[in-house]
């Protein structure tokens, strides 16, 4: 994909791929292009060149609503948790079943990933914790039984012990061979729970291999990372 904004270019030639079941995460410094990104590949950012493929399908003019419909979740910066409606209200606004007709993810099975946000079920979202809202707002997302979760900046601002609560569904999503695509700055808890990792600098990609392949290169780590 090649994008950007108004004469701007972000991204150049970028390509990424996201296999069922694969974690993938999606790394670099800030102003790198992440979110431009991932915005490409919902279709709020249109294209300068390229596709953007499901199933083999280019949906590239396909409008962002089209593509949720095709399996996609996003998990966004902020949260965007209904401040009025309780935590068990805002999980089942979003529930309907997958493309193939399985409701693999329930309320119940949010609530039992996430034992935090049961013991608050009827607290309204600005009653919650920054990590609550957190863990709402992914369970809401896993209510649309999606294809492909996205998850950005997933534990920003969060307490370590709230961090590690999020990222263990990584391994939850992989046994209901859901993909996901992980934006997020800790590098060494994304290296941790994801099977690849992209990295881009300056809209390119710097680096494109599994997590053992980018620690065993310090040179490399420090150059595109700052790490």
């Amino acid at each position: 994909m090649t994008a950007g904004y108004g004469e701007g270019l972000v991204l150049h030639q970028v390509d990424l791929a996201v296999q069922p079941g694969q974690a993938v995460g999606l790394m670099g410094r800030n102003g790198m292009g992440k979110t431009t990104l991932i915005r490409a590949m919902l279709g709020l950012v249109p294209l300068r060149s390229g596709q953007v493929l499901i199933d083999g399908e280019d949906v590239a003019g396909a409008a962002p609503f089209e593509r949720a419909r095709r399996g996609i979740a996003v998990v966004p910066e902020g949260r965007g948790v209904f401040a009025s409606l309780t935590v068990r209200e805002n999980l089942e606004l979003a529930a309907r079943p997958g493309l193939d007709g399985r409701r693999d993810w329930t309320v119940e099975r949010i609530l039992d990933t996430f034992p935090r946000i049961g013991q608050r079920i009827n607290n309204r979202g600005d009653q919650l914790s920054g990590g609550e809202q957190q863990m709402v707002a992914i369970g809401r997302a896993l209510m649309t039984n999606p294809r492909l979760l996205v998850l950005d900046e997933a534990t920003e601002g969060l307490a370590p012990l709230i961090r590690d609560e999020i990222w263990t569904v990584i391994a939850a999503l992989r046994e209901s061979r859901i993909a996901a695509l992980v934006v997020d700055r800790t590098v060494a808890a994304i290296l941790s729970v994801v099977d690849r990792s992209t990295v881009l600098v300056k809209g390119h990609v710097a680096f494109e291999g599994s997590p053992a392949e980018l620690r065993a290169d310090e040179a490399r780590m420090s150059a595109v990372l700052g790490v």
